[in-house]
């Protein structure tokens, strides 16, 4: 099976092309905004060095988000065109899980999938690890650093008389609110596994996707979790005009 993988959500947009398990490409570029968006500019070109025709490709695998409101709205809509094109299927995945899919050989009980979305906010996602499977134990969600840092002892058992469980925690707010987490003795991972890598994404689709099943392209949502920075400000500034205009 040819599987195609995208990622656009965050600032290290990736592609890759797979065959099965095993990789045939894979790029990833740290741009700031619009990684994703050029390196799907590149995508034809790659895919000639490979001998392969887009038309040849199986399945596409992509990332839902959450993460850059902009980064994902492009990357989906370019996949839901190409999808189009060529005939094929796509299976979404939520970027959460494919940075979950970095730690899936690591020696822990559970893997926390944590990207930053300011405002002292992260995005996260609790994941159980068992025979190197895993399993989605908290959906994605918006947290406050402070909810999910109480939350962790509870996950470990940190303290708890039916014992330890370890507990890695994976993405930039693994990094970026470190010393949080490392007061309840959460291991840390590598820098290398904080970016949700399109080859994760391509691997996951070839173990979890279902060749009997319907994959409408319609079915193809966005995982935003919480509408866009700018809607945010828009409505504060709106109901600041509207305080303004009632006192005076």
């Amino acid at each position: 099976m040819l599987i195609l993988g995208i990622e656009t959500a965050t600032p290290w947009g990736s592609i890759a092309l797979f065959e099965n398990d095993a990789a045939i490409f894979e790029l990833s570029l740290k741009a700031g905004k619009g990684a994703g968006e050029y390196l799907l500019s590149l995508l034809g070109g790659y895919m000639k060095k490979t001998g392969y025709l887009l038309a040849d490709v199986d399945l596409i695998a992509v990332g839902t988000g959450p993460g850059s409101y902009t980064g994902i709205r492009v990357g989906l809509a370019a996949v839901k065109g190409l999808a189009e094109g060529i005939q094929k299927p796509v299976f979404g995945i939520s970027t959460l899980r494919i940075i979950a899919e970095n730690a899936r050989y690591a020696p822990v009980d559970f893997i926390v999938s944590v990207m930053d979305a300011r405002r002292e906010e992260v995005y996260a996602a609790i994941y159980r690890t068992k025979d190197n499977q895993i399993q989605e134990l908290e959906s994605p969600q918006v947290m406050a650093v402070s909810d999910l840092a109480h939350r962790l002892p509870e996950i470990s058992g940190w303290q708890s008389p039916k014992g330890y469980k370890s507990v890695m925690i994976c993405g930039d707010g693994s990094k970026l609110y470190q010393p949080k987490w490392e007061q309840h003795s959460i291991i840390i991972g590598p820098p290398d596994w904080d970016r949700p890598l399109a080859g994760k994404a391509a691997q996951i689709a070839f173990q979890e996707w279902v060749p009997d099943r319907q994959y409408p392209i319609e079915d193809l949502q966005p995982c935003y979790l919480r509408r866009v920075e700018a809607e945010i400000r828009l409505e504060e500034r709106l109901h600041a005009i509207n305080n303004d205009s009632h006192g005076g």
